[in-house]
């Protein structure tokens, strides 16, 4: 059992019984309680849930929390389709940036195993998934550090992707529509800004239930993207609006 196979099974027992043990699960998956302990901080990582001593617990703690989770529960296997197919773009050679969210994390899985690639990234998960491979280039953009997106953030992380020149960028984003792309914050939309600026491609990773979630601040317009990446479940209606843009459409 792999990795990403081991955490849908984590994800499977968290729906059933809320609460899983370190202890139990490395008995009955027949790994290391490092291995499910490494495991349990990615799904932390990604907001799904709670360490506590021996194990770790559903998020459920308000309704807007249950909600997130739910989603991340919900959305495992499309966005383990849409990481396959975006590490499917990635070259040797290429130079990539990993923008901080879930799907991303999901394609730094991906390229756990692979050689000649540089990856930047703000996202600390990003940084903890490939600091193991010293067969690609990892490299850290600096900033303040927020807990909630799991990244760092402000004018020193601009102006240190402004250094560089990106051949594609993945771009995560919690709020899509006709209109654009929308972010609920200045910082990350500061940051996304400057990918746009530096990467000769730029893809969009969500999930169909990102479409239409209207967010606080526009970042950008469709026309401005070159590829979204999304599931077979998007709205009919959006893709087509986003197509009459010129935007390539992938749905896995």
């Amino acid at each position: 059992m792999n990795s990403r196979e081991r955490r849908n099974f984590l994800l499977q027992e968290l729906q059933k019984a809320k609460a899983v043990y370190v202890r139990e699960l490395a008995q009955r998956l027949a790994v290391s309680d490092m291995t499910i302990r490494r495991d349990l901080h990615r799904l932390a990582d990604m907001n799904i849930v709670t360490l506590v001593h021996g194990g770790a617990v559903l998020n459920e703690g308000t309704a807007a929390l249950a909600n997130v989770s739910a989603r991340s529960l919900r959305m495992t296997k499309e966005k383990n389709a849409i990481a396959e197919f975006c590490a499917g773009l990635i070259k040797e050679g290429n130079a990539i940036y990993l923008d901080t969210g879930s799907t991303n994390i999901e394609i730094a899985e991906e390229l756990k195993n692979r050689q000649n690639i540089a990856v930047l990234s703000h996202s600390l998960p990003i940084h903890n998934i490939l600091s193991a491979n010293d067969k690609l280039q990892l490299i850290a953009m600096p900033g303040f550090y927020r807990s909630s997106p799991h990244g760092f953030f402000g004018d020193l992380t601009c102006r240190m992707i402004k250094n560089f020149r990106i051949d594609i960028a993945f771009l995560g984003i919690c709020s899509i529509d006709a209109s654009g792309i929308m972010s609920p914050d200045f910082d990350d939309q500061a940051v996304k800004l400057a990918l746009l600026e530096r990467a000769n491609k730029k893809v969009v990773v969500f999930d169909h239930t990102k479409i239409n979630h209207l967010s606080f601040i526009q970042v950008c317009t469709l026309k401005d993207i070159d590829m979204l990446v999304t599931d077979k479940q998007a709205d009919k209606d959006f893709l087509t609006a986003a197509q009459k843009q010129g935007v390539e459409i992938v749905q896995v």
